[in-house]
């Protein structure tokens, strides 16, 4: 049985208030990151939207990501990884909400919202890019993520992903995550955004192969399958996650639409 935003807010009450309030108090900075995506956003809707439609959809953009802030769940704040994703599906779920009452259908919202991940990363300063090629395969940053996933399993944060660490063979793989719950699904499902969550995954590849860094997924929760198998790869191109149907993932979700 899904929770709905009213039982969340009671779990994060039982929280202390330094926890419970960790997005209200940190709104001034989500706010400055959020400012930085809506100006590639605006330059990426010129394809969909006219400037006066676009500046609307900005205002109500803001006005649904302060409405989303406090019923976030807290998923472990500034120690965890995951707290930064928790706010990225925020503001996906914000341009979503704001975008829903234009006419676009879930794929042409979906392929807007890739557009706007894609558009974003390959900003990314190329200082920050290279620094990233270079900590995602270190021994220290792979140990991080053994600890993260492994306290991640005392679910002490009942909405947050879940899943385990997965040690590569140098080959086919370097290391890997597995997910089995996903808290973007949970989010979503909350919101009433479930159908843009297939979308939504692929802003994955986005990031990954603006950065330069290797990435495969064979499976995903929101297809269907059991687990989202992420897997990080050395002198590997990451594949454009748009359109989806080509991508492994994929695959099969697709060909049974077509049955």
């Amino acid at each position: 049985m899904e929770k709905t935003v009213r039982e969340i807010q009671k779990e994060q009450n039982k929280l202390s208030g330094k926890d419970r309030d960790y997005y209200i108090r940190n709104e001034k900075k989500i706010h400055k990151e959020f400012k930085a995506l809506v100006k590639v956003a605006r330059k990426v809707a010129l394809n969909h939207y006219d400037p006066k439609t676009i500046d609307a959809i900005i205002i109500q953009a803001y006005a649904e990501l302060e409405k989303i802030l406090p019923t976030l769940p807290y998923v472990g704040g500034n120690k965890s990884p995951f707290t930064t994703l928790m706010i990225s599906s925020a503001e996906t779920i914000a341009f979503y909400k704001a975008c829903k009452t234009f006419g676009l259908t879930p794929r042409e919202m979906g392929k807007f919202i890739y557009e706007i991940a894609e558009s974003y990363a390959e900003s990314i300063p190329s200082y920050k890019k290279w620094l990233a090629r270079k900590i995602l395969f270190t021994g220290f940053f792979k140990n991080r993520w053994k600890k993260w996933m492994a306290e991640n399993q005392k679910r002490e944060y009942p909405e947050n992903w879940h899943g385990e660490y997965i040690v590569g063979d140098g080959i086919s793989f370097n290391y890997g995550l597995n997910f089995n719950e996903c808290a973007w699904m949970k989010l979503a499902r909350i919101v009433g955004a479930e159908d843009i969550s297939p979308y939504v995954c692929l802003s994955d590849y986005a990031k990954m192969r603006a950065i330069g860094v290797g990435f495969k997924r064979t499976q995903t929760l929101v297809a269907g399958a059991p687990m989202c198998d992420f897997r990080f790869v050395k002198h590997y191109q990451t594949p454009r996650g748009w359109p989806p149907e080509k991508l492994e993932e994929n695959k099969e979700f697709y060909a049974k639409l077509k049955e």
